[in-house]
Parts: structure tokens; sequence; C-alpha cells
């Protein structure tokens, strides 16, 4: 249970931050004059990743692979929420997820629910991604 928080933690993060995109695009790829629609389909895309990465998780080796993906989402993330100077404003909020609002509600959800069962039945796999599921929402 030690890692419980870690669903808040992902769901805050959520809300916080945003991300970029032309074709595939990253959180590595935002700046400050990226447009909204390019932050939503990065933020988007680095959710996704997440989600991704835990679903693959049934083993030792699975695990570690996924806390590498974790790693790169998060850190695209981050990259996101220091060009765009931390919390957005309720309206631009709106623009930069209004169009991908179906997008991004199933990668939170798809996240939740592998946490939920990772937790449920693999908690030691759950150690190891912990470090960086814990770094979501530091």
């Amino acid at each position: 249970m030690k890692h419980t928080p870690i669903a808040a933690a992902i769901f805050g993060a959520v809300i916080l931050l945003s991300g970029c995109g032309q074709g595939k695009v990253e959180g590595k790829d935002i700046s400050a004059s990226s447009s909204a629609g390019d932050i939503g389909k990065a933020y988007v895309a680095e959710l996704t990743r997440i989600a991704d990465a835990l679903e693959t998780v049934e083993d030792e080796a699975s695990a570690r692979a996924a806390a590498a993906e974790i790693r790169k989402a998060t850190d695209g993330l981050k990259n996101m929420e220091e060009e765009l100077g931390g919390e957005v404003p309720g309206m631009k909020a709106m623009q930069i997820f209004g169009s991908n609002y179906e997008e991004l509600a199933n990668a939170q959800l798809r996240m939740m629910t592998a946490l939920t069962q990772l937790q449920a039945e693999h908690p030691e796999l759950m150690e190891i991604i912990g470090e960086e599921t814990d770094r979501l929402g530091q």
C-alpha cells in the first residue's frame, strides 16, 4: 500500500501540467511558444506512454522496462511544466484539453486501472516502478 498515493499524484499531475504536437509530439518538444493544440497532444502522448508502459508489467524484466518508459514520460511532463511556468490558467487549460478530452480521460483511466491492478496483484513489481511513478507527483 506504500504506493497507493501514486494514483492521486498522477491525477494531480494531470491537472497541473500540459503538452505539444504536429504528428507525434512529446513533452520534450514543448516550448513556451507552443500552441494549445500541440500542448494538449504532447500531454496526452506522455500520459499514454505511461499507461502503455504500466499495462506491460508482468514480471521483473517488464517492470524495469516500464520504469524506463515512465521516466521518459515524466521527463517530458516536467519539461512541459517548466516551459509553461507551472499551473495553466482555466481558459488556457480549456483550450489545451478541450479537443483532447476523450483521449486524456482514456489515458487517465488506463493508468489508474493498471496501477490498481498492479498494486493488488503484484505489489513486488510496484516497488520497481514506484520510484518513477513517485516522480510524477514531484
